[in-house]
């Protein structure tokens, strides 16, 4: 059974790196809709058996209940690998035999590329890096313990020396609408330049402080 696991952090505290550019009222909106986006986006893909949201956020839980999504409540996030760790091993008492890890922020996600990474998986490792080859935006372990997650700067080799050090097979995926993600302002630049995307687009174009 393949679990996609969706680790929230609290919109209140996301997006810090976009300080210039939007106030925290803002940066909290803009983490609500990219996770209203990501989790529907979850909810019409193939091959999938659960959707589990891993949140403190009242909200994120709630529309995670309402969308049919298992929800593992914390009282407070520690760190993105620790959340997703804690998770794969609940999800593996449940039943699960791959854990699916996916991020909130990639704003041009469609059901299709979270369809190719189920399809994708594997006895071991499946690892989708960021735009720029060195972080992680996506991992997918069959079983859901197979390694421990290292998020982070250079990850996405540290997951794939990991995994070579257990005699892990793995794999890279590189799915573009899960390797564009918003953290900066340059993604943020990035994503103005291309086709609109639902509510987000018009949003940053009428809320960013451009200096």
């Amino acid at each position: 059974m393949i679990f996609a696991i969706l680790p929230v952090k609290s919109p209140c505290a996301a997006k810090q790196r976009l300080k210039q550019l939007l106030t925290p009222e803002q940066r909290e909106t803009l983490a609500r809709m990219l996770f209203r986006r990501t989790l529907a986006a979850l909810c019409h893909a193939q091959g999938i058996d659960r959707i589990v949201v891993v949140t403190s956020d009242s909200e994120c839980a709630r529309l995670g209940h309402m969308a049919g999504a298992l929800v593992f409540e914390e009282a407070v996030q520690v760190s993105h690998s620790q959340s997703a760790d804690a998770a794969c091993f609940q999800a593996a008492e449940l039943g699960a035999t791959t854990a699916m890890l996916v991020p909130i922020d990639v704003p041009a996600v469609t059901a299709d590329d979270f369809t190719n990474l189920a399809a994708a998986a594997h006895p071991g490792l499946v690892v989708v890096p960021s735009a720029d080859g060195t972080g992680t935006n996506a991992l997918v372990r069959t079983p859901p313990t197979c390694i421990d997650s290292m998020y982070g700067p250079g990850s996405f080799r540290a997951h794939l020396e990991q995994a070579a050090s257990k005699g892990i097979p793995a794999t890279v995926q590189r799915i573009p609408g899960l390797m564009f993600d918003i953290d900066t302002p340059e993604d943020v630049k990035q994503l103005l330049q291309g086709p609109s995307i639902s509510e987000i687009t018009p949003f940053l174009e009428a809320s960013c402080a451009w200096s």
